[in-house]
């Protein structure tokens, strides 16, 4: 019998961090009935970005929180390797990421260079907007990468529980 393959979801920080956020309750709705509904049908993966940047949490119970959410959901850590760093660079030279946020540059180079299929994010300036996912496109296709996709959790289901 054949089984469909899951998609393999690369979620920045905003993601699991989403499902806490009080101060966006719309957002934090869409999140966590995803991850009730919809989550499981993705093969889910974070990097040492995202585990670094919840480290980096003052508040203890939101960090511990979010971090059982990703032992939770068996999200796959994925490293930052020499490739990935050169990517980042590469978008953010290429403006496709703004300097000052190596970070995004480096969730969505990780995501390219472990070929996912696709990221989700919450973060509409910098990651989840038209010019830099043009960009982002144009510089993996000059170097052979992946074409990834890049959105909200409203184009991988959320959409059914609310829209931002």
């Amino acid at each position: 019998m054949f089984k469909e393959k899951k998609i393999r979801l690369y979620l920045d920080t905003s993601v699991p961090s989403g499902y806490f956020d009080t101060s966006k309750p719309v957002r934090q709705l869409i999140t966590q009935k995803w991850f009730e509904n919809e989550a499981l049908s993705y093969e889910l993966y974070i990097s040492v970005i995202t585990v670094e940047e919840i480290e980096k949490l003052k508040n203890d119970e939101k960090k511990r929180s979010i971090s059982e959410l990703t032992v939770r959901y068996k999200m796959k850590v994925l490293a930052l390797s020499d490739k990935a760093k050169e990517l980042a660079d590469e978008y953010m030279n290429g403006g496709a990421i703004p300097k000052s946020e190596p970070q995004d540059a480096s969730h969505i180079a990780i995501a390219s260079i472990n070929e996912l299929d696709a990221l989700a994010s919450w973060n509409f300036k910098h990651i989840v907007s038209i010019n830099p996912i043009i960009k982002v496109h144009e510089i993996n296709r000059k170097y052979n990468y992946v074409a990834l996709e890049i959105g909200s959790l409203e184009i991988f289901g959320g959409s059914k529980y609310g829209n931002i």
